[in-house]
């Protein structure tokens, strides 16, 4: 029994220190969580595919920037299909190392409102950045700042990114910078429709080219070198079990943990979705659209019931208090004519 709180305890601080050692932007920091090793000896290694690609875009040598860990579900559900860096507040944008890599152009790219109404539309707003997986495989990403939750955003192929690496919800990602002077930056529109996109090269200001991403997935489960063996082997005993509302531990609160997300959802009358720390997106990613589009008329439906029963409250009341005034006006009518017979006699 003592052995079990004590691996519990483990198991605990581990996932504190592992919260606390997230993406660097969503903590501002201007340091990376961990210690960084040159390129050339980060674990898992570098393979020849990626040499080659590096080597035939005469790209720079590439340079640490930032992490995530661990990677939330709506960075990898098929139907997210974007990584987001959260930066809120001045000085955490400022702090945070994606801000550091742009160049003034590529920050304006990056900054630029998507104006769908204008027309023709000949740009995607956002700068194009060419991501590079561990084999070598090239993905285009745009990277845009999205001033609604405060966060940097990548998207376009990051879709296609986590299904032919295998990403999945706790991983961790790291993203290392480069240039090269043969990566386009920027999607241009072509044809008599504008439908088809084409990237191109646009100057941004910097000597080496345009940015481009080495991005190094890695699945925590392995070692972790700041903790050593003792420490994991300790906290084995507790065993995690991943569900879709999030992550809990086997033999606590079981009867809840049994409970189907969408049970959770239409019971709670769509409460299960009123969390303040979700977006829309993560609410999708979570539940599910359609079951988030139920959860919505469930409270749409909840509050018109709430203001009609409120008006037939008031309703209610007015009626009372207009045949009390009858009443009231009755007996002072019947006490008058009573007075004025008495009055005749």
């Amino acid at each position: 029994m003592e052995g079990g709180g004590r691996s519990a305890a483990a198991a605990a601080a581990k996932k504190k220190r592992r919260k606390k050692n997230g993406s660097g932007c969503s903590a501002g920091a201007s340091r990376p969580p961990r210690a960084v090793v040159p390129f050339d000896q980060v674990r898992g290694g570098i393979s020849d595919a990626l040499r080659e690609r590096l080597a035939a875009l005469g790209a720079t040598a590439p340079s640490y920037v930032v992490e995530k860990e661990p990677l939330e579900m709506s960075d990898v559900h098929r139907n997210q299909a974007r990584l987001l860096f959260s930066c809120k507040g001045e000085a955490a944008l400022q702090r945070c190392p994606l801000t550091a890599c742009f160049t003034e152009q590529e920050t304006r790219f990056v900054w630029e409102e998507d104006d769908r109404s204008r027309r023709p539309r000949k740009t995607i707003a956002g700068l194009l950045v060419t991501a590079l997986d561990r084999g070598g495989r090239s993905y285009n990403l745009v990277c845009r700042y999205l001033t609604c939750n405060f966060s940097y955003r990548f998207k376009t192929e990051w879709k296609k990114f986590v299904e032919d690496n295998g990403l999945s919800k706790g991983m961790r990602v790291e993203l290392w910078a480069f240039r090269s002077r043969q990566l386009p930056n920027r999607y241009e529109r072509v044809g008599s429709d504008d439908r088809v996109l084409v990237a191109v090269r646009k100057e941004i200001g910097h000597p080496d080219g345009s940015l481009g991403l080495v991005v190094l997935h890695y699945d925590d489960d392995e070692l972790d070198p700041e903790q050593g063996d003792d420490e994991d082997d300790e906290a084995m005993p507790v065993q995690e079990t991943e569900t879709e509302t999030g992550t809990g531990t086997t033999g606590q609160m079981k009867s809840e943990a049994a409970a189907a997300p969408e049970e959770k959802l239409l019971t709670s009358g769509g409460a299960a979705c009123a969390e303040p720390t979700m977006t829309r997106e993560e609410m999708v990613a979570r539940f599910g659209l359609q079951m988030f589009l139920a959860a919505v008329g469930l409270i749409m439906l909840k509050r018109r019931h709430s203001v009609t029963q409120t008006s037939k409250k008031r309703v209610h009341e007015e009626d009372e208090q207009h045949k009390l005034q009858c009443s009231r006006k009755n007996v002072k009518e019947a006490t008058d004519e009573v007075t004025e017979s008495s009055e005749n006699l």
